[in-house]
């Protein structure tokens, strides 16, 4: 039932996505390569690694350990979008890492996580992931809803529009629900763990917006560009990573769900003091100009 609905929530989102997204949007990376570049380098390669040195460095193990590499397998998403035009950044840039991302996931999450489910399942914990079929069925909760979405809205924007607004405000409606679904499907065992789960998840999001503010200012970007690195690399598409995890045909498996479904809830959080913070540093600069 959960997984049902989680799937069906990740859905409606990638299908809300898509009523905004044209193929301009991924053909901008040749417009800005260096900042796209620089963007998906952390995404789809770094943050991995900051995921598996977090890890290795707490000495996690088991559905712990693969609930984060698998939130780090999983970038980008809506909220991230939202969340630039909130700081002030390109959105334009975040519309064009989170489609591109989303795409190229399908391909990289199954390897991926095979190679992570080898070094961090436990004796308890033994999983694999068919490499074909996770990627098709990545691509039919993923990339098939995006692509519907983006002919509806090239055949009729106006209607998209308004849709896409309301699909965005009924999966916020549902999500709090996947959630607690999770939350129950394991006895309440993730409520022992409340602390440290929550203190996990909050340090990875910080580390990786530190993570994307430092590949802005390595690789030279404006201002907008590395708050906007900054969000995209730092928000991680948590609902996508709780379907795989729970869903029967992937990995089945609800305590790797845990950390992906707290994430959700401590992203926001994290996120909106960031933005917060960084509205207000902008403001002080500016006032200082004047």
């Amino acid at each position: 039932m959960i997984s049902t609905i989680a799937t069906g929530v990740l859905i409606l989102l990638m299908f809300g996505m898509g009523m905004g997204l044209t193929l301009d949007d991924f053909r901008r990376v040749v417009k800005i390569p260096k900042a796209a570049l620089a963007g998906l380098l952390g995404q789809l390669l770094l943050l991995p690694l900051l995921g598996f040195t977090l890890c290795a460095s707490l000495g996690l193990t088991g559905e712990i350990a693969l609930g984060v590499m698998l939130l780090t397998l999983c970038p980008g998403g809506v909220l991230s979008n939202l969340f630039t035009l909130l700081a002030r950044g390109d959105v334009a840039l975040s519309v064009t890492m989170t489609s591109i991302s989303s795409l190229v996931t399908v391909f990289t999450l199954p390897i991926a996580m095979n190679l992570s489910m080898l070094y961090f399942s436990d004796s308890s914990t033994q999983l694999s992931l068919p490499l074909i079929k996770t990627a098709l069925q990545i691509m039919v909760i993923t990339i098939i809803p995006v692509s519907l979405g983006m002919v509806i809205f090239r055949r009729a924007p106006a209607f998209a529009q308004r849709a896409r607004h309301g699909v965005r405000w009924g999966c916020m409606v549902f999500l709090p629900l996947v959630i607690i679904g999770v939350f129950m499907q394991n006895d309440g065992v993730w409520f022992t763990h409340f602390l440290q789960l929550g203190a996990l998840t909050i340090t990875l999001n910080v580390l990786s917006i530190l993570l994307g503010l430092s590949l802005g200012k390595l690789a030279k970007l404006n201002a907008k560009q590395t708050r906007t690195l900054s969000i995209e690399v730092g928000a991680q598409n948590a609902i996508l990573g709780v379907t795989i995890a729970i869903s029967p045909f992937l990995l089945n498996n609800a305590k790797i769900a845990m950390v992906p479904s707290l994430y959700g809830v401590t992203m926001v959080a994290t996120l909106a003091i960031y933005v917060a913070l960084s509205n207000r540093l902008q403001n002080r600069v500016s006032a200082d100009a004047l």
